[in-house]
């Protein structure tokens, strides 16, 4: 039997049956299929096993079951499948013809025949069962493979079907035990071997089986633990590959007359056909009713009848379609220098790689291309993808995990697995069960399988920190970041998803579309924006809403008015008045207004000239305490957030307590939490002056370092807001040199003079129902006057400390004479100047 010849699926068990290991198991979603050879001869599962272990070169073949007993094949014997007429399916193959029907079991139906024995002789007479039985018994069995196995001259296999049905209903289970655990324990250097043959999808099941064995523990845990340790997995049998379905679809196009119009197109319809993973038997169905309906063979077909389905793999060739990505262009050129690897050495190196980044960024897609460009350069046979999520690899019950994840795992084989939201297996016990099963299949079968992490980047550094293990089976030059998508990419999946849906774009429409994806682009949020899922909500949304607006009347293009209300400005901003009036209404701060009404008159004047997106700027407010910087960058949150600048109205107001921890690395994972939390809206930091100060063990630092590449590429997205005194702010910005750049805005917070310091204790008076007489004035004037030349004045800090000392006198004054009006304020209730 020439290898070639061998079908393809069983090439790997074939070339490792030739190194004379004793056992080999057999499994895998293959074993219930039919199977097509190199001469496009149709076989089932026992043929197959047949030419498979006569190619490594195995002279004699047995196979035991319960149906049959024994089939026995010597060197001058033909093994061939029956029929149930008694004829031969393939009677042009050369193989010969059984010449009468036998009981078949999950292998098929076998005979025994000899080179004397040609088409239309007398088959060779069976086994003689013993007096007084109508068949061999589970004894004679046993006894005639234990003499097969003892003979050194003549190569043999023994092949076991079906090992659940023979450990459930055999006979004689004590004796087959003994025979197995012997020849494991004295082969005397014999070349033959047992062949195991198992109804499991995976090695996982077989191993469970195994374990829970009463009668074959033994060598059923030698047999899984001899394919555990064998890099490429031989006896796992997966669904048929592209070159089989290719041989099959020319079988039946000459023997059933199947219609090939698309001869270009072939190889994309088969690429989709070995993606289904259905077995060969049903693609064989299916091509001949294709065939008696006269009904060509295409993808449109397929998909039509529904017998493929998920996203097109596309047209042309793979490193076409890698070209034509936009926006990925790291990624694409370390995928492209696939193509360009040094000279392989004896052992396969790992391609496992890490994708981190938002959705919508491409990397399922860039995987289904990862799977096609290791079948192109022949690193993988199949290069399907198994897409599965993290948590779907995981079970609440002990021993399950391990399971489903070894199901996975072997459903991948010859191809990639692909696990997306992969940062859940760090969460529990079983997701630490899950990578225990996944990093020794990671190196074992790294010639096979190819695994790729998927999500967002902080959560899959920290996996991969967690588990060291886990880390070093990924190679350094694999780990990709896939980025968020610019405004211009996603703007062309958006016109993209409306030609495919057949709606015509007006000019006004196709213009706010723009500002609408830009607006999304400025407003997202870094840490989850859905990229290209987000660009197909949009699409989504704005058919629904033109779908509602024109109802029967199909052929209106989109306008404007079907974008989603929150992207579409459809109002010019408020009038700068009205936006400045809550800043007005503050008392003082002229300096400061003039600097915020600036800001505004710049944007706007932006905006009239259509200069593009406006980015609102990252600002320094300097001044003393109590100045009110607090305050105005409240009231800044909402002015940016009504300009249409900043996508919240949210100020998250942060000191050194908030961004600054006490051990190393920490500080950063604040710092960066607290930006997370205020993207969207400002980060005002108070008294930034205190990150920059310490000694060499303080972390303030980290902190600064942290933010600064953070102002950066959020810009749009986020205004930082540091608050400093004027005499610390030089200290703060010479902290980090990238820092005094990233602030454009600088507002100066003058100290309150005399008269404002009055009317704002005024103000806290009157907001609590009091009311601060003229002969009280006077006092409180001469009051503030004292304090304000004082080293620790505290502006509007100091007036709310002078309300509450007046509060506790006028209590005290009232206290003594109930009949005084407890609501005014009068001048012996002010302490004296100085005090």
């Amino acid at each position: 039997m020439s290898a070639e010849l061998v079908t393809e699926r069983l090439r790997r068990l074939s070339r490792s049956a030739q190194t004379g290991a004793p056992t080999f198991v057999v499994y895998g979603v293959g074993t219930c299929d039919a199977f097509i050879d190199g001469a496009a001869h149709r076989l089932d599962l026992g043929q197959a096993l047949h030419d498979a272990l006569a190619a490594a070169g195995f002279q004699r073949i047995v196979f035991f079951s319960l149906d049959h007993m024994l089939t026995v094949r010597d060197p001058a014997a033909v093994l061939r499948r029956g029929e149930p007429t008694g004829q031969a399916e393939d009677t042009g193959s050369g193989r010969g013809r059984v010449s009468r029907r036998m009981s078949g079991g999950p292998m098929g139906h076998y005979q025994v025949r000899t080179d004397a024995e040609g088409p239309g002789r007398a088959a060779a007479p069976a086994p003689t069962p013993p007096a007084g039985s109508g068949r061999m018994t589970d004894k004679a069995a046993l006894d005639m493979i234990r003499g097969l196995m003892r003979q050194a001259d003549v190569r043999t296999a023994v092949v076991l079907e079906s090992i659940e049905l023979l450990e459930r209903w055999h006979g004689d289970l004590r004796d087959l035990a003994t025979l197995l655990d012997s020849w494991l324990a004295n082969r005397s250097g014999s070349a033959n071997a047992y062949v195991l043959v198992f109804n499991q999808d995976s090695l996982a099941e077989v191993e469970r089986f195994a374990e829970s064995s009463r009668n074959l523990p033994r060598m059923l845990a030698s047999a899984v633990r001899a394919e555990r340790g064998r890099d490429d997995r031989p006896g796992l049998i997966g669904p048929p590959l592209e070159a089989e379905l290719t041989t099959l679809i020319h079988r039946e196009r000459i023997r059933a007359g199947l219609r090939i119009e698309d001869w270009k197109g072939l190889s994309h319809t088969v690429k989709l056909m070995a993606r289904t993973r259905f077995p060969l038997y049903a693609w064989e169905t299916r091509l001949r009713h294709l065939a008696s309906q006269g009904a060509t063979l295409d993808a449109a077909t397929l998909r039509a009848r529904g017998w493929i389905s998920g996203p097109d793999v596309g047209t042309g060739t793979v490193w076409g379609r890698l070209a034509e990505l936009k926006g990925l262009e790291p990624v694409r050129e370390v995928l492209e220098n696939l193509r360009w690897q040094p000279p392989a050495g004896r052992e396969a190196p790992a391609r496992h790689m890490v994708f981190t980044g938002n959705p919508g960024t491409g990397k399922t897609t860039i995987a289904r291309l990862v799977g096609e460009i290791f079948l192109e350069l022949g690193l993988l046979r199949s290069g399907h993808v198994v897409e599965v999520l993290g948590p779907d690899l995981i079970s609440q019950y002990v021993g399950e995990t391990a399971l489903k994840t070894g199901q996975r795992i072997d459903e991948a084989m010859d191809g990639v697995l692909f696990i997306d939201e992969a940062y859940a297996l760090d969460n529990s016990s079983h997701g630490k069960e899950a990578i225990d099963t996944l990093v020794p299949r990671m190196e074992n079968d790294r010639g096979r399988l190819v695994v790729i992490l998927a999500g967002y980047r902080p959560d899959i550094h920290k996996l991969l920190e967690a588990n060291p293990g886990l880390r070093s089976r990924f190679p350094s030059r694999y780990h990709l970041h896939f980025p968020d998508h610019g405004p211009d990419v996603l703007l062309k999946i958006a016109h993209a998803g409306f030609a495919e849906r057949g709606l015509a774009e007006t000019p006004e429409f196709a213009e706010a579309l723009a500002k609408a994806v830009e607006r999304m682009y400025a407003h997202r949020d870094p840490e989850s924006f859905g990229n290209a899922r987000d660009i197909r909500e949009l699409v989504n949304g704005t058919g629904a809403e033109w779908a509602g607006r024109v109802r029967e009347d199909r052929e209106l293009p989109l306008t404007p008015e079907d974008l989603p209300s929150d992207l579409l400005r459809t109002t010019a901003p408020p009038p700068a008045e009205e936006l400045l009036a809550p800043l007005d209404a503050l008392i003082g701060l002229g300096a400061v207004k003039d600097a915020v009404r600036d800001l505004v008159g710049q944007v706007n004047l932006a905006r009239r000239r259509s200069c593009g997106e406006v980015v609102a700027p990252h600002m320094l407010f300097v001044g003393p305490p109590g100045t009110g910087k607090t305050t105005v960058a409240r009231e800044i949150g909402t002015i940016l957030h009504r300009l249409g600048l900043l996508g919240r109205d949210a100020v998250l107001e942060a000191s050194r307590e908030h961004l600054v921890a006490g051990y190393v690395g920490q500080t950063a994972i604040r710092t960066k939490k607290a930006i997370n939390e205020a993207t969207g809206g400002v980060l005002f930091i108070d008294e930034a002056y205190r990150l920059s100060r310490g000694g060499e063990r303080d972390f303030g630092q980290e902190a600064i370092d942290t933010l600064v590449p953070e102002m950066e590429n959020r810009r749009g997205r986020l205004v930082v807001i540091a608050a400093c005194y004027t005499e610390e702010i030089e200290a703060f910005l010479a902290a980090n040199p990238g820092l005094a750049s990233r602030f454009t805005l600088r507002i100066d917070f003058p100290p309150y003079k005399v008269e404002e310091l009055v009317a704002i204790l005024r103000n806290l008076a009157t907001a609590e129902g009091f009311r601060l007489t003229p002969e009280a004035e006077e006092p409180v004037r001469a009051w503030f006057a004292v304090a304000r030349e004082q080293a620790d004045f505290g502006n509007a800090r100091t007036a709310r400390g002078l309300f509450g000392e007046i509060k506790k006198r006028l209590a005290a004054r009232v206290e003594a004479d109930p009949a005084a009006d407890h609501d005014e304020i009068r001048g012996e209730d002010v302490p004296h100047a100085g005090t």
